[in-house]
């Protein structure tokens, strides 16, 4: 395995221990930290997304480069952005759901950002080997709820108020019609061949 695998690997791991031991030790701080793990989140999920786009309009020389080392290893960035977004989740809202229950009212930003993390989870789920050659086809079936959950984090993001709508929403916005109209892109010229 080479030295890059086993950075993401222990990187994972690392999210997933500071996770556990916050649940012994949870206070108003790790709220702070919650808030910055959303943003890391989808700035990783920006990341997932490039090589995809940047293969699709098969670009050549640096960026491709950029691309092939993105494609490699991303897998491992879409775990640590499941992580992110669940860390997140649990450091602004969940650990207090478990304290005192389910409040009487949920702001509509964090309906869209739950449903945004339940579609992320059977990508996480399936984001391994085993999980693409049982599933076949339908991996990449499956792989499109990545579409849904953009346009849920554009509206998570741009229901928080105008900064978070300039600067999480417009560019998750973007990416998204960039992802979309490759794919329309690509369909055309295989289909014009």
């Amino acid at each position: 395995m080479n030295s890059h695998k086993k950075h993401f690997q222990a990187f994972i791991y690392l999210q997933v221990l500071v996770l556990i031991v916050s649940l012994f030790f949870y206070n108003y701080d790790l709220k702070l930290a919650g808030a910055f793990s959303g943003k890391f989140s989808i700035w990783v999920f920006w990341i997932v997304a490039i090589p995809g786009i940047l293969q699709r309009f098969r670009v050549k020389n640096k960026l491709q480069k950029i691309q092939l080392f993105l494609m490699k290893y991303r897998r491992y960035l879409g775990i640590i952005v499941f992580n992110f977004a669940f860390i997140h989740f649990m450091w602004m809202r969940g650990l207090d759901i478990i304290a005192t229950g389910l409040p009487s009212s949920i702001p509509l930003y964090q309906v869209f950002g739950v449903i945004a993390l339940v579609l992320l989870t059977p990508l996480f789920l399936t984001s391994n080997n085993y999980s693409v050659k049982k599933l076949g086809k339908f991996w990449k079936t499956l792989h499109t709820l990545v579409y849904p959950t953009m346009f849920l984090l554009v509206l998570h993001t741009s229901f928080q108020g105008l900064d978070y709508a300039l600067i999480y929403g417009l560019p998750s916005a973007i990416i998204l019609v960039i992802q979309i109209y490759s794919h329309i892109y690509v369909s055309k010229i295989q289909k014009s061949k």
